[in-house]
């Protein structure tokens, strides 16, 4: 059984660099509006390393505040600015209890998501992070399909949607496994049990999207060109798409149903 082993990593630790071993990084962007310094050096590390074949992907991440609005603005922004985001970026939300307020947070939680997952274009590339107190005391209410890295040291806490387990945070609770990576020494780790590189990416989301309309089920192609139909009628017709059969311009919903007829012949 294959497992893929991943540092998480913050200010807290040295920046990255090639000495890393791992095929996955998580790295911080931001803790509410405080950006991590390290932020801007580890990104455009990660870029260059998924670009090079070194990382499948990488994980950036985010510790949720209450004023979840500026949280995810800020996250946003840090990585934009640094070119992002890279398609082979996922978010994840970092939920803990930690200088936050008790009881149930799911609302802002669930909205910095819906944020996040229409950036990204993908739910999937969207997944969250916590430990099992956390979890269900403030995301009681979570998005279907959210896939979790939850924390549990010295033990698993198979949460709903786990899809890896920080295992340690440096302190000796690894049973044998890693406690940190190079050039960070001990730190927290991860692991995504039975995954390969390729398949946790997969899980994010990564390589999920895209692809030609016709590859849409029936109801989403009719939901999305019923979108388009809207957009082409504030348009007008667009004459350098060429003409119909009996000489008219067509439209932008007219040439998708025009292609779309003539893969079916």
């Amino acid at each position: 059984m294959t497992d893929t082993l991943f540092a998480d990593v913050s200010y807290f630790q040295a920046p990255v660099d090639d000495s890393y071993p791992h095929r996955v990084l998580s790295i911080r962007s931001n803790d509410g509006t405080f950006r991590d310094p390290n932020f801007l050096h580890n990104y455009r590390w990660c870029v260059n390393a998924v670009e090079s074949g070194r990382l499948e992907f990488f994980i950036v991440y985010a510790y949720w505040r209450p004023n979840w609005d500026a949280t995810t603005q800020t996250m946003i922004d840090m990585v934009t600015d640094a070119s992002g985001p890279h398609p082979r970026m996922v978010a994840m939300i970092d939920v803990e209890s930690g200088g936050n307020p008790g009881g149930d947070q799911s609302d802002g939680i669930n909205r910095m998501y819906w944020w996040l997952a229409d950036w990204l274009g993908n739910p999937k590339r969207v997944i969250g992070y916590a430990n099992t107190g956390d979890f269900n005391s403030m995301w009681r209410t979570r998005p279907d399909g959210l896939r979790v890295i939850a924390a549990g040291y010295g033990r698993l806490p198979d949460l709903p949607g786990q899809i890896a387990h920080q295992y340690t945070d440096g302190q000796g609770f690894g049973g044998g496994l890693p406690e940190g990576a190079p050039p960070f020494g001990n730190c927290d780790m991860n692991s995504a049990n039975g995954l390969s590189p390729s398949e946790f990416a997969a899980a994010c989301g990564i390589g999920t999207t895209g692809g030609p309309l016709m590859a849409l089920s029936d109801d989403e192609q009719r939901e999305l060109l019923e979108k388009v139909r809207y957009i082409a009628g504030q348009l007008g017709p667009w004459p350098q798409l060429g003409q119909n059969d009996k000489g008219q311009d067509l439209t932008l919903i007219d040439a998708v149903a025009e292609m779309k007829n003539g893969d079916e012949k």
